[in-house]
């Protein structure tokens, strides 16, 4: 179920796609990628973010939101051939969140970083760099309720995905030393349970990501390639632990 976009506010100003922050009928705010990413980014970000929630992974909450062609029609926005009638993807808006910061980091609990840690080492998702310098991290901390939240997956099974890069910049690679293999052995099951449930997650996906009205396909990647690259991954499920 999907709900509808009633008001647009503009753009971020943060972030690759710059994501467009509207405001739906059930009362929330979104930040919305429709035209402004590629159908493969698409499809691969509502994927990906199901599947972090799946996991059990604190991702700003993931909801299919439909653009109305009348707002499309009289909105004023910066490119608007980048924002599209059609069902597009939303994370919702986490109220009093800003980006996360390393000084962020040690209210977070390590359970959560090293799940964090090792799913994004699985999923191959480079884009969760924060140094002391800062970085994009991807990652929104809420300072009222004291909780991270997850976003922006888009780039998730990068076909130049770097391990060294990944061990040397995640933002919470402090914490691979302390992965206990009990521990990962057991997050690594549920893990995997969940990529065997891949299928509903792509049922959920609109048909119009994947084809057009004439049937043409809209991406060049499947569910079939998903699963096998996260059930045969290019780099060892195991390399993320502690040498």
């Amino acid at each position: 179920m999907s709900v509808t976009i009633v008001s647009i506010s503009g753009r971020a100003e943060n972030g690759t796609s710059r994501p467009y922050f509207c405001e739906a009928d059930d009362g929330h705010y979104y930040f919305v990628k429709s035209a402004n990413v590629s159908g493969d980014q698409l499809v691969t970000e509502f994927v990906m973010s199901r599947l972090a929630e799946e996991c059990g992974l604190p991702v700003a909450p993931v909801q299919l939101v439909t653009i109305p062609e009348e707002l499309t029609q009289y909105s004023l926005v910066e490119q608007p051939d980048e924002f599209r009638a059609g069902v597009a993807f939303g994370s919702q808006r986490v109220p009093f969140a800003d980006e996360l910061r390393t000084s962020h980091l040690r209210q977070i609990d390590e359970e959560t970083r090293i799940r964090c840690l090792c799913f994004d080492w699985w999923v191959r998702n480079p884009d969760r760099r924060l140094g002391i310098l800062g970085g994009d991290p991807n990652l929104l901390w809420d300072p009222v309720m004291q909780n991270v939240a997850l976003i922006d997956h888009d780039h998730c099974l990068a076909k130049d995905f770097d391990g060294v890069e990944f061990m040397q910049e995640h933002a919470f690679r402090d914490v691979r030393p302390f992965i206990e293999k009990a521990f990962y052995k057991k997050w690594r099951t549920r893990f995997e349970s969940t990529i065997y449930g891949l299928g509903k997650i792509w049922e959920e996906i609109p048909e119009a990501w994947l084809r057009d009205d004439s049937g043409t396909t809209r991406t060049s990647i499947s569910l079939q390639d998903i699963e096998a690259g996260l059930i045969k991954p290019e780099l060892p499920a195991d390399g993320i632990l502690p040498g």
